[in-house]
């Protein structure tokens, strides 16, 4: 410290440039002596002293004058006295406030290499992490300045040239880092473009890579800065990096940032049209390279399929060779390229012709093969949560459904409902409900599983995994309507799934309420004795009211409510009760029936019914109010 002062007490003394160069030489190693020590108080209030010192004030005087031969090396070392007292987080603020920042952007642009660097190095430090110097540098036009900077270093052979380029990208990583308002400044002034043109013009400088890399990560970080790096070229030339020989981490980087931009539409639709896909595939299969990289890697393809028309791109009437390459991965040894695989398979299967076109090709069986590995691991819950993500959409199709049934993936779901993992049950439901969707024998050997309908009437409650609990009760639902057969509903009540349905008509989402009071309407007119108990239990007449006073309930929704409660008023007792049909053989179901009709009759139903007769705007639900009015009245005139 004291050493300090002395040289700046000598630089007061003196007026030979070259002597006060030589001064400022010496005080640029003693602040480099400071910063490599310890003890951060200590060292910033000696960097303080020096800032502070009189003889500073000669050192930016020469900041101010322009740039001559004569006094470009003194100007070059006083811009990197700066540059090495910013690295003091405390001396950031107060050199902005000594107004070092437009006397160092105006030699931002000079021809010599050694003052540009400098002055870059300075400006860069000044603005780490200090929103002070960044304005300092917007309001000054520092952005024009530097991407004309960059622009002319490009190409550059110059001794220096190299590592200006590095500097002036870290320059803007520090100057655009988390401020999206000079982010977008600088795409407006087609910083991507040189930072693309930079990077494509020195692939094998790592160094000159990995920082603008960095910056690019920086710039677009925002909606607008994605949308700028499509239009930038910056994906053809992540591709040729990816090409490149090279270890993990530029690629890491690479990947990550792709993954971000990927969330764009017209991202996905360049990276399906590039090449970048396979690319991509080289990183996955090869042995090179770290797990977390192929993670990455495939984590990225698969954002890319999800885009339709990448996904269509990349399909190519069922002859892309990602396709197949994803085929070759389902038999591979490895889980996670397995897995891989499946999803992408998963995501082509996402229009009914492709979905035809992929069991035709046998992946059925390659999904099965699959599904018959032991459920022992994580990666093996992955894998079983992506096959039956494939399967759901390739069940989809009226024209598969009967092929998946006669390659047994319902007998093979079965086997699996054991699994405690949410994420793989939600998915496993998914396909039984799509399977059955219009099938009424797979739906009936479904309903006859008695140990599945008491596992889906446990999953129909599932409070912690909302997903669950949807498809389960849908699936009941489905059960229901797509069996139509007593015999599963009695099944139903036995597994105590009713009062399932009864909630479900209260969903928030439109589709299950409907499919609820479907399904309550089936189960009312087929076995309402058996099913009384439960559906009193369960409010079912506290239900229907609450629906009929929904003034929000489309149209079609309440005329489906008016069938459930023409339902329930008019079941009667069977002629021959069935055998041990719950409480028919204890001569109690005509009474529970009859219990229940009288309950929602004496609720006020009538009035509410009649007032929708009058009053909706919809000739529809007029027409059936007005029936199921009269059938009410009947009812209650008989009870």
């Amino acid at each position: 410290m004291d050493d300090a002062v002395a040289l700046l007490s000598n630089l007061s003394l003196t007026d030979s440039k070259q002597q006060q160069e030589q001064v400022i030489a010496k005080l640029i190693q003693c602040v480099c002596d400071l910063n490599e020590k310890e003890g951060n108080e200590e060292k910033s209030q000696a960097q303080i002293s020096i800032l502070e010192h009189k003889g500073i004030e000669i050192l930016l005087q020469h900041l101010q004058n322009n740039a001559s031969p004569d006094n470009e090396s003194i100007l070059a070392c006083s811009a990197q006295l700066i540059a090495e007292l910013a690295k003091t987080e405390a001396l950031r603020e107060p050199l902005v406030n000594k107004d070092v920042v437009p006397n160092l952007l105006k030699h931002l642009p000079s021809k010599n290499i050694a003052l540009a660097t400098q002055a870059c190095r300075a400006l860069g430090n000044i603005c780490y992490d200090n929103d002070k110097g960044r304005i300092a540098v917007d309001k000054n036009s520092g952005i024009p300045i530097i991407i004309d900077v960059l622009s002319k270093q490009i190409n550059s052979t110059d001794d220096g040239a190299s590592r200006l380029r590095v500097i002036v990208c870290g320059f803007l990583l520090n100057l655009t880092n988390n401020c999206e308002q000079l982010q977008d400044r600088a795409i407006d002034n087609n910083v991507l473009e040189k930072l693309n043109e930079c990077i494509s013009s020195h692939l094998q400088d790592e160094d000159l890579t990995n920082m603008a890399l960095l910056t690019i990560g920086s710039i677009i970080d925002s909606d607008s800065g994605k949308a700028a790096a499509i239009k930038s070229g910056l994906l053809d030339t992540f591709k040729q990096l990816l090409d490149q020989k090279g270890g993990d981490n530029l690629k890491e980087i690479i990947v990550d940032l792709m993954s971000g931009i990927m969330e764009s539409e017209s991202a996905k639709e360049k990276a399906a049209d590039n090449g970048l896909c396979q690319s991509l595939v080289n990183i996955v299969n090869s042995d090179s390279y770290s797990p977390e990289l192929g993670k990455m890697a495939s984590e990225l393809l698969v954002s890319i399929l999800v885009g339709d028309k990448s996904m269509e791109q990349l399909y190519m009437s069922g002859e892309g060779p990602l396709l197949s390459q994803s085929v070759d991965w389902l038999a591979s040894d490895n889980d996670s390229l397995k897995t891989l695989g499946t999803l992408a398979i998963g995501n082509f299967a996402r229009r009914e012709i492709y979905c035809q076109q992929l069991v035709e090709r046998g992946i059925v069986d390659k999904l099965m093969n699959i599904l018959k590995t032991n459920v022992s691991s994580e990666s093996s819950f992955l894998l079983h949560h992506a096959v039956f993500s494939t399967l759901r959409n390739l069940a989809i199709p009226v024209s598969n459904k009967p092929k998946l049934l006669s390659a047994g993936v319902l007998e093979i779901c079965l086997t699996l409902i054991n699994t405690d993992v949410m994420a793989v049950v939600f998915k496993l439901l998914g396909v039984l409900r799509m399977l059955i969707e219009g099938q009424e024998t797979a739906a009936v050997k479904l309903g006859q599983e008695r140990a599945f309908l008491d596992r889906l009437s446990d999953w129909c409650g599932v409070e912690a995994h909302a997903g669950v609990k949807g498809e389960a009760t849908r699936v009941m639902a489905s059960l229901v309507k797509n069996s139509r057969s007593s015999a599963v509903i009695q099944n139903l009540i036995r597994a105590e799934g009713v009062s399932h349905l009864v909630s479900m008509a209260m969903s928030e989402h439109l589709v299950m309420q409907n499919e609820a009071i479907m399904a309550l309407t089936i189960i009312c007119s087929t076995a309402l004795g058996e099913a009384a108990i439960p559906l009193k239990e369960a409010d079912l007449t506290e239900t229907v009211i609450m629906l009929l006073k929904d003034e929000k309930l489309p149209a079609e929704m309440m005329c489906n409510v008016f069938s459930l409660l023409q339902a329930i008023i008019t079941s009667a007792s069977p002629s021959v009760p069935p055998p041990c049909a719950l409480l028919a053989c204890t001569g109690l179901m005509p009474d529970v029936r009859k219990n229940l009709q009288e309950e929602i009759l004496t609720s006020g139903v009538l009035e509410l019914v009649r007032s929708l007769e009058e009053n909706h705007v919809d000739d529809r639900v007029k027409d059936a109010a007005r029936s199921t009015a009269n059938i009410l009245e009947q009812s209650m005139s008989c009870s």
